[in-house]
């Protein structure tokens, strides 16, 4: 469970008699399984938190504090305070803690919390101590010194040093009743100044000079003295007076200052061509919240990657920081004066980088998401600061790329994105992927001297893409990737002892109906290793545990196989752990799986009592407005457990997460949303605070993936990434992931004699970095060269080759032989690479004549390349621009205009809409059919009602209606008719995934006009520009748009509304410029105020 440099750092520690330090991380283990099952297990006393386990662990903790207190090993006073520290936490972990009760701190000692808390800092282990520093508690310690000592050091070491700096650490009054006290109180203030001075160091401002100093005194007073005295009748006597508490308090504090002077973010000096004061500024701004780095941000920074002309890919595991690491180069390319594009792979992902990048760089720049932006909105330059997926990246840098002439930073999140499947297990090849290599490699192309960071968890050939981008660049790459990070993950898979299983299965058998009897019920275990990586044949290094002490059924199917009932066992673990105030996350294969785990739950547990707070409510009423009806909406509301898929409104999904984070009191005995049921396609970025991940199944249902990804097994490195997102620095240190098999894994307890499984391999991987990068645009050629058989996505990626061939612009051999594939081939052999590269040339001049497109204009096959049309489909839209509704404001007209000229070859639906996405939509309507054309056609007709609907304030509950009204006409001869879906499924997913692709197609129609506008020298119609951000909002027209975009939370249906209410204010007409459109909105917004106001009266 430790990383490789966690574990070094252990085995650096001091030797011990019965504890050899190349052993520690295998005790520190064992402790955290057995820490694992103890509250769950414990319900009646049964298992107590004594062991010898955890008595080695006490003996740690004390004697190696004792190490560092005293300076016995100074080269080694790192890896004992961590040693020391992490026993500490495993012990406060396994007692129950009672918050009744003050943090210890008298003249004689200092509680165990205090020491965990200082000593992980010695160890430079922040992310620890702030976790360590949240058991701190103040409430209820008689003596002010005190309580405001407690509070210093909980606020130094969680970084929250606004109110440390600002205390007036003299007001305390101490009692001046025993001199004792007196006196551990003035040395325990002297203490509060020293983490005062910190924190004053830590915010920028200038720091107390002498808290060395102080220290020292205060080792000096506290040590054992003798004071003579004389009693009456010339008795002499003597006191002896020592102050354990103090001393060692001091002691610990002397040990941490110089390493959290290391660490102080204040203290970065400006990279080179950023301008210092503007840099010194935003440290000062940013040290508010995060005032101290990690020590893998430092080794970073070391490597000078934030300069100017430097740059990195980084492979650091999940949870190291990458994000931290990434603004710091953000900042530095911002306060040189040059502008940063952060690629993120998916819409939610670009919604996650605003919200997460905003607070901290909002004060250089404003995060701007420009994935719906319009190009009349953008200006002549993109923001300082913009978000976008690689696909938009690639259109804009097609059509206008002098957007990014600023641009110095290009930060691919997620890089791995670039790759192919593995060509020996695949052979598709994705387009996704094919388009973001596209992006990567026409950025650099574009923006040669501009800077590249690549961040990715799960790319094992880190060093080798550095090299690939040294190559292409010409330019300094470097290759990050420290094991090291803040959590920890504790892994296990479930198995099952096959002796009771059998027991389990005969008692099955007299049961009185067949459903009991394909039950089979036994208890899961968790299979847990103490050293990294999967070693079966060392059974030594294994431990079983179980993980719960209920014997959740595995199921029978129709052959008499058992199987593993994932969805239900999952459910039963994430039940138990909820029920002892643990956030879990169940990553599930499906979403009809979700809402079977979350139902599951929330029959098991009480129901949450934590009210939704005043934003939360109006999240909640807008979601309900447009859904139609509490019972079709995913509403968290009194859930102990709530799903988080694909299917989720972006509303919903927001107020899901807002809901899940929502802070409780440890002290309070209200009930909250501790459980979220995702599919595991969202595992990518999902960035929750959680202590368990599940994942419920290591396969993926096909049927539901939105990308109609065929692949139903998930790789491994879908796998990691999910168990991955267990635990989180400075809430969760160490978190528990347990993967439940696709199929059951039986074992023999005894001998622990395991099959061969590939999944064991994969659970027990010894880093997350497993995904090789594979270039798609070599495995393209290859497939063109091997066959011509292409599909259109194919096509169109043919046409892009070929036409950079054509355009002089760059040519088919400035974009392969830049390519990684080719790279690679170089490296290997360069007289093969130029002989594969010559081949792959011919092969694609041969693949572009077999396509037989029509002669067009050759701005029309610019559009069609960069957009990957057909080039007729171009053509034709060009030529129906006379018929354009160009008088008419209403979306649902440009639409009715768009899809007739679809409609007269309706085969050209799937062009720009996803198969699958239609599929997903319509049902048996769609794919019941002897006659395609026929069915596209009717298609394309119901896609105009359903917008209609969509833009005119229709609830997702009557959107079904009709839908299911619609296929159940046309789904043909079947035996059980479509069924209706409680949730609005099918309206759900018409709105998330087709009206994009629909809106898509708007933008190619804007690019048409834009370039007819400039050859014909017209003023351009405003409200084309905009047409792909309405229909995948479902605005009516511009005023509901505008309408929309001011308001706070705002609701579809609901605008809709109060847009019909002030039509009566419209005047402007289709060439109303759109600042035009806003002030008739806030004027109508007005004269609605004044006219209730009135009415009241």
């Amino acid at each position: 469970m430790f990383d490789l440099s966690s574990r070094s750092l252990l085995r650096q520690a001091p030797d011990l008699v019965g504890l050899d330090p190349e052993t520690l991380d295998e005790l520190l283990t064992a402790a955290h399984i057995e820490l694992a099952a103890i509250r769950l297990l414990s319900h009646e006393n049964e298992h107590k938190s004594t062991s010898d386990v955890l008595d080695r662990v006490r003996r740690l903790a004390s004697t190696f504090e004792a190490y560092v207190a005293l300076n016995l090993r100074p080269d080694q006073t790192r890896a004992a305070a961590f040693v020391a520290a992490s026993a500490y936490q495993i012990l406060s972990s396994a007692r129950d803690v009672s918050w009744d009760r003050p943090t210890v701190v008298s003249s004689d000692a200092i509680g165990s919390s205090i020491s965990a808390t200082l000593l992980f800092l010695i160890a430079d282990r922040a992310a620890d101590a702030t976790e360590a520093a949240s058991r701190l508690k103040a409430k209820g310690e008689p003596r002010a010194v005190r309580r405001t000592l407690i509070l210093s050091l909980r606020e130094l070491a969680s970084g929250n040093l606004r109110n440390l700096v600002e205390r007036d650490l003299d007001e305390d009054k101490i009692a001046s009743r025993d001199s004792r006290e007196i006196a551990a109180d003035l040395l325990f203030r002297e203490c509060a100044y020293v983490a005062q001075g910190l924190a004053q160091s830590a915010r920028g401002i200038a720091a107390i000079p002498d808290i060395r100093e102080r220290l020292e005194r205060v080792i000096r007073l506290s040590e054992a003295s003798e004071v003579e005295i004389q009693l009456p009748f010339d008795v002499e006597a003597a006191t002896h007076n020592q102050f354990a508490g103090p001393h060692h308090l001091a002691t610990l504090l002397a040990r941490l200052i110089d390493g959290m002077e290391e660490a102080m973010l204040v203290k970065l000096p400006a990279p080179s061509k950023a301008k210092t004061q503007a840099w010194n500024e935003w440290l000062i701004s940013q040290a508010e919240s995060r005032p101290f780095l990690w020590i893998n941000h430092i080794k970073a920074i070391k490597t000078g990657y934030l300069n100017r002309g430097r740059s990195m890919v980084m492979t650091s595991p999940t949870g190291s920081g990458k994000t931290t690491l990434s603004v710091l180069k953000i900042a530095a390319t911002l306060c040189s004066g040059e502008s940063v594009v952060y690629l993120a792979p998916t819409h939610a992902l670009v919604d996650q980088v605003e919200a997460d990048f905003s607070p901290q760089v909002g004060g250089l720049e404003e995060v701007s998401v420009v994935e719906d932006v319009s190009l009349d909105e953008l200006g002549d330059r993109l923001p300082p600061f913009s978000v976008m997926t690689p696909e938009r990246c690639l259109a804009l840098l097609g059509f206008a790329p002098k957007l990014f002439d600023k641009v110095g930073l290009l930060v691919f999140d997620e890089f791995h994105l670039i790759s192919a499947d593995d060509p020996a297990t695949s052979p598709k090849v994705s387009t996704r992927a094919i388009d973001a290599m596209l992006a990567l490699l026409t950025f650099l192309r574009y923006r040669k001297n501009a800077d590249v960071l690549l961040l990715s968890a799960m790319v094992a050939n880190g060093h080798e893409i550095a090299r690939w981008l040294r190559a292409v660049t010409g330019r300094e790459v470097d290759a990050f990737n420290d094991p090291w990070k803040p959590t920890r993950q504790l892994r296990s898979c479930i198995i099952y002892d096959i002796s009771e299983v059998h027991e389990a299965k005969r008692a099955a058998l007299n049961a009185t109906t067949k459903t009991a009897r394909n039950r089979v019920n036994a208890q899961p275990l968790g299979l847990f290793s103490l050293i990294s990586g999967w070693h079966p044949k060392r059974p030594e290094k294994l431990i079983i545990q179980a993980i719960t002490d209920r014997r959740p059924a595995l199921l029978k199917n129709s052959r008499g196989k058992l199987t593993s009932n994932r969805n239900e066992v999952a459910a039963q673990i994430a039940a138990d752990y909820a029920s002892i105030g643990k956030r879990v996350i169940v990553f599930c294969n499906d979403t009809k799986a979700c809402s079977s785990v979350a139902t599951h739950i929330n029959k098991t547990l009480t129901a949450a009592t934590v009210a939704l707070d005043e934003t939360q409510e109006q999240m909640r009423q807008s979601i309900l407005e447009d859904v139609g009806s509490i019972e079709a909406a995913f509403d968290p509301t009194g859930c102990r457990a709530a799903v988080h898929h694909g299917d989720l409104l972006p509303m919903e999904r927001r107020l899901t997460e807002n809901v899940f984070r929502t802070r409780r009191n440890v002290e309070s005995e209200n009930l909250g949303l501790d459980v979220i049921a995702a599919t595991s396609t969202i595992a990518q970025g999902l960035n929750l605070p959680c202590d368990v991940v599940i994942l419920a199944g290591t396969d993926r249902s096909a049927v539901d993936d939105p990308n109609g990804n065929p692949r139903k097994d998930l790789r491994p490195h879908e796998i990691l990434n999910a168990l991955g997102r267990a635990g989180r620095a400075a809430y969760a240190a160490t978190g528990l992931a347990i993967v439940v098999p696709a199929n059951p894994i039986f074992v023999y307890r005894d001998s622990l004699s395991l099959p061969q499984n590939g999944v064991l391999e994969t659970v027990f991987s010894e880093q997350d970095a497993c995904e090789e990068i594979y270039d798609p645009i070599e495995l393209l050629l290859d497939r063109i060269e091997v066959s011509a058989d292409l599909d259109p996505k194919v096509q169109s990626v043919i046409r892009r080759l070929s036409a950079v061939t054509t355009t002089g612009e760059s040519g088919f051999d400035d974009i392969v032989q830049r390519t990684l594939g080719f790279f690679r081939r170089k490296e290997i052999n360069p007289i093969a690479a130029d002989k594969w590269l010559k081949h792959r040339r011919a092969a694609l001049k041969a693949a572009e004549l077999q396509l037989k497109d029509p002669t067009i204009l050759e701005w029309q096959r610019e559009i069609a390349v960069r957009n990957g049309m057909p080039p007729r489909l171009v053509a034709r839209l060009v030529e129906s621009l006379e018929e354009a509704p160009l008088d008419k404001t209403a979306t649902q007209d440009w639409i009715s205009w768009l899809l007739d000229i679809v409609a007269e070859n309706p085969m050209d639906l799937t062009i720009f809409v996803r198969e699958s996405a239609l599929e997903s939509v319509f049902g048996r309507s769609y794919t019941n059919t002897k006659n395609l054309k026929t069915t596209a056609k009717r298609t394309i007709k119901a896609l105009k009602i359903l917008i209609t609907m969509w833009c005119t304030g229709k609830t997702l509950i009557e959107i079904e209606t009709w839908l299911l009204t619609f296929i159940r006409k046309h789904e043909g001869d079947v035996k059980q008719r479509a069924s209706q879906s409680t949730t609005a499924q099918r309206a759900r997913r018409f709105a998330i995934r087709i009206t994009p692709d629909i809106g898509f197609l708007f933008n190619v129609v804007g690019q048409i006009f834009a370039y007819k506008n400039i050859e014909e020298n017209t003023t351009p119609y405003p409200i084309i520009e905009l047409l792909p951000q309405m229909v995948k909002a479902g605005d009516y027209d511009r005023h509901h748009m505008a309408l929309r975009q001011i308001a706070i939370l705002p609701s579809r249906v609901g605008t809709f509304k109060m847009h019909t209410e002030m039509t009566i204010y419209f005047k402007a007409d289709a060439l109303a410029e759109m600042d035009v459109i806003r002030d008739e909105i806030n004027l109508a917004i007005l004269q609605q105020t004044f006219s209730s106001s009135s009415e009241d009266n």
